[in-house]
């Protein structure tokens, strides 16, 4: 048991400096540093962080204990143990004086401590005493794995991961799913999974095989293994900061190696010393014998099976790349081949001719069966590269399969270039400071005339195909059907930015931004802000984290939602509930009331006090994600017992009522999660609903033929209450409402640049909605999509004439925003550089 014992304080202080050197990662990356530390999603982010050096003491102190018997080494005087203590003391005394990480920022600073964080896994590695290494006195053991067990355990994890993908997507939807596809599907996994096994067990026969010729098998053995983990680990990590947060070059590099490093070491301090020859029989000894061997290692199965079941539903929306669950997978992997090995070992002789004959004949076969898929797989689609986004839908829900098809070489990555290199030039600046300013009309004068309150809901990931006034599925939503019937529904609402944390900042300025966090000073780009003082508004907003970053300190304004710790805890009960007591505080009642607020009850990461959908037994619409149609059905009641306050109130007639989203979301059922880093069409199509004073109304014309986005919403409020003519501009959004047609149409119609916040994705809706196109640094992949023809772009149509064409406007409009806000990142021409990559 003390060895068991010793390993859980390995784990415990391995795990502590591990969460410090991501934690120091996330602080040099900008966008993380805003999203995950400035404003974390877990109250325990900030938790670690404030007591940094309380757990280093803790995690120095289980270290010292698995690795030395305290008493034994003091008494000894033994010169590792005492040099060991004074560095870890002094390092401690340096952190309870100087803890770094409650101030850490996003500079270059963040990215040495990431490094200096793993040193100490070293230490948990190779700080013992030499008596605990056990002699390496094996005689060779010509004996390989046999490829009975490797196919078993490849059909166990098949099986297991089919079924999940399954449970999964009748949780959420109420449906199987069954497609006439999936027996393609399902065979290629089976295929991948058997192959990927025939793979690894010829690799580990070759390393077994090559350590009995040694003097020291057992050190060759675990070498090799652990060889094997560290590149493993680097080619994933390496994967990861790429696709997950653009993070590329020689410091990534640099990084994914020393994590790599530092995590083989962990794992090997964890492993090895319970494959000790002298405690080999410890498993049997668990539970004080009570249980035989056998039915422990039936147990621990039988864990790995309700842990692959359950990963999913644990991380959920919570998924960064399928890093995580990739993670898990892998995990998963390990257990069940470690389990299945120890119930039935299975061990036989094969020649280094034979091994090699196996690895290459089923690479070449796979590889041979993968180049004639294009006549096999015809159900799948009638190119290789749509039988790519087929087979990739099916890996967002089989994360196993995903990860074999990526491990035998399936990634869709093209070679990038100067392309990548400019997009990562224009996302994520740091430390963006502009001279110029948003200014939409000439001169900003107060408008004349009693003015109309506005209220702006903006529901995070709000998908308009949840809503009834979109979707005649829909009957969830009385309350915004009701309110819909009475207002302008724009049926092709676009958001330009994939995530909040630039969505949500258009709102207020009207016009494109820089991809930075944020550009200084803000004041200068906040054109809404600047109407609102013009017109002296009685202003409400939810200060979430992005109004906290952009809006600067006024008495004037009246905070809403202040009460809330985490950003993912806004909920729009509680918002409206403070509402209505701003509302009924004394004020000038000829004083106009503006509110903003940003619920987050449908984000993916929503943390609220809201009754669970099992806990009122909520019955989704058969194919909806049940969590989404509850929460929206939430959001329905809240929004109609608001509205019916408002006629109360006499409030309602006199104003501008906006309900829309800063985004949609990927729900997984075009194999497709989350939202953010990606840009699919339920990602960037959000809805919009408008609601005008009568005799505004009846003034005006609008055209829901033409597309509206969230940078329209500013321009249109100054229209609205008089501030006109709207000034034309590249990067300014345009008037939703006009007096005339041709007033309207006298703003031209441009194509959409589209953008994640996170990293260097960008696309184009031309200004016809028909074609979506979008390119992703890392995988550097491309697609276009027919939106008339595949509404739900999963066909890729794109040819190397139209990618040159894209790309060139997605740099030109990048160009565009660079030289408004003043950003010049120092190139030669930049069209140029794609023209002749």
């Amino acid at each position: 048991m003390r060895r068991w014992l010793n390993t859980l304080l390995r784990l415990a202080a391995g795990t502590y400096f591990v969460l410090t050197s991501l934690y120091c990662l996330l602080a040099f990356l900008p966008y993380t540093y805003f999203f995950l530390i400035k404003s974390p999603a877990e109250a325990w982010m900030p938790w670690f962080a404030h007591h940094q050096a309380a757990l280093y003491w803790a995690a120095a102190g289980a270290a010292t204990l698995a690795n030395w018997r305290v008493g034994d080494a003091w008494a000894r005087r033994n010169r590792r143990f005492f040099v060991g203590i004074g560095v870890a003391v002094a390092l401690g005394i340096y952190l309870t004086l100087r803890p770094f990480l409650p101030s850490v920022e996003d500079n270059r600073a963040a990215y040495w401590w990431s490094l200096a964080a793993l040193g100490p896994l070293l230490a948990i590695a190779l700080w013992k005493r030499s008596e605990d290494t056990e002699p390496d006195t094996e005689s060779g053991d010509n004996r390989t794995l046999a490829y009975s067990a490797g196919l078993l355990i490849a059909l166990v994890i098949f099986t297991l991961y089919a079924l999940g993908a399954r449970v999964r997507m009748y949780s959420e939807t109420r449906t199987l799913g069954l497609h006439g596809t999936d027996a393609e599907l399902t065979l290629w996994s089976l295929l991948s999974h058997l192959v990927v096994a025939l793979v690894i067990v010829s690799v580990i026969n070759l390393i077994l095989a090559l350590a009995a010729k040694t003097a020291h098998p057992r050190w060759f053995r675990r070498a090799g293994a652990g060889a094997l983990v560290f590149l493993s680990f680097c080619y994933a990590l390496a994967r990861f900061l790429g696709s997950g947060l653009s993070f590329g070059g020689w410091a990534a590099r640099t990084y994914a190696g020393s994590l790599a490093l530092g995590l083989t070491l962990l794992g090997c301090s964890l492993i090895f010393p319970l494959l000790d020859s002298r405690q080999n029989a410890a498993a049997a000894r668990v539970f004080g014998g009570r249980l035989p061997a056998a039915a422990i290692w039936w147990i621990a199965l039988a864990a790995s099976f309700g842990l692959a079941i359950a990963a999913p539903f644990l991380i959920g929306g919570a998924d960064w790349a399928g890093f995580f669950l990739g993670t898990v997978t892998i995990i998963v992997w390990i257990a069940v081949s470690t389990c299945l090995l120890q119930l039935r070992p299975a061990r036989v002789q094969y020649s280094a001719l034979a091994l090699l004959l196996v690895l290459t004949g089923s690479t070449v076969a796979y590889k041979t069966l993968q180049a004639g898929e294009i006549f096999w797989s015809r159900p799948l689609g009638t190119t290789d590269d749509e039988i790519s986004l087929a087979l990739e839908a099916y890996g967002g829900h089989d994360s196993s399969f995903q990860l074999v098809h990526h491990l035998l070489g399936n990634g869709r990555e093209e070679v990038c270039g100067d392309l990548c290199r400019i997009l990562r030039e224009y996302t994520n600046v740091r430390d963006a400071h502009t001279s110029a300013e948003v200014q939409l009309v000439d001169t900003l004068t107060p408008a004349r005339g009693p003015l109309p309150n506005i209220f702006i809901f903006v529901v995070d990931s709000l998908r308009p195909d949840y809503l009834g006034a979109y979707n005649p599925r829909v009957t969830y939503t009385p309350n915004l059907d009701a309110f819909a019937r009475d207002s302008v529904v724009l049926h092709h609402a676009y958001s330009q930015y994939a995530g909040t944390s630039l969505s949500e900042p258009v709102f207020w300025t009207g016009a494109l931004l820089l991809h930075a966090h944020y550009l200084q000073p803000f004041s200068r780009l906040n054109a809404l802000d600047k109407m609102l003082h013009a017109d002296h508004y009685r202003t409400m907003v939810s200060m979430d984290d992005v109004m906290t970053a952009i809006l600067p300190p006024d008495d004037s304004r009246v905070p809403l939602d202040t009460d809330k710790k985490l950003w993912n805890e806004l909920e729009i009960r509680s918002t409206l509930e403070q509402l209505r007591a701003a509302l009924d505080a004394p004020r000038d009642p000829r004083q106009p009331v503006f509110l903003f607020t940003q619920p987050k009850n449908v984000h993916q990461f929503a943390h609220n006090n809201v009754p669970s959908p099992a806990s009122q037994h909520w019955q989704s619409p058969a194919g909806m994600n049940a969590r989404i149609t509850y929460e929206v059905h939430w959001v329905d009641q809240c929004l109609g017992e608001f509205f019916s306050d408002l006629k109360r109130r006499g409030m309602y007639d006199n104003s501008i009522i906006i309900v829309t989203s800063d985004h949609g979301d990927a729900t997984g059922e075009f194999g497709r999660t989350s939202h953010s880093t990606v840009i699919w069409p339920e990602v960037m199509h959000v809805p919009l609903i408008i609601h005008l004073p009568a005799e505004m109304r009846a003034q005006l014309v609008y055209d829901d033929t033409r597309p509206a986005t969230a940078t329209d919403i500013v321009p249109t409020l100054y229209y609205l209450l008089g501030h006109r003519p709207i000034l034309e501009n590249p990067l300014y959004g345009r008037p939703l409402f006009a007096e005339t047609r041709q007033e309207l149409d006298h703003y031209p119609r441009r194509d959409l640049l589209l953008a994640s916040d996170a990293k260097a994705v960008y696309g184009i809706l031309t200004a016809d909605q028909r074609y979506l196109y979008a390119t992703y640094d890392s995988p550097a992949q491309s697609y276009l999509f027919d939106l008339t023809e595949d509404p739900n772009a999963e066909h890729n149509i794109l040819t190397e004439p139209l990618k040159q064409h894209y790309d060139e406007e997605i740099i030109e409009k990048l160009q565009e925003i660079g030289d408004f806000y003043g950003y010049r990142p120092g190139m030669r021409s930049l069209v140029a550089a794609v023209r002749n990559r």
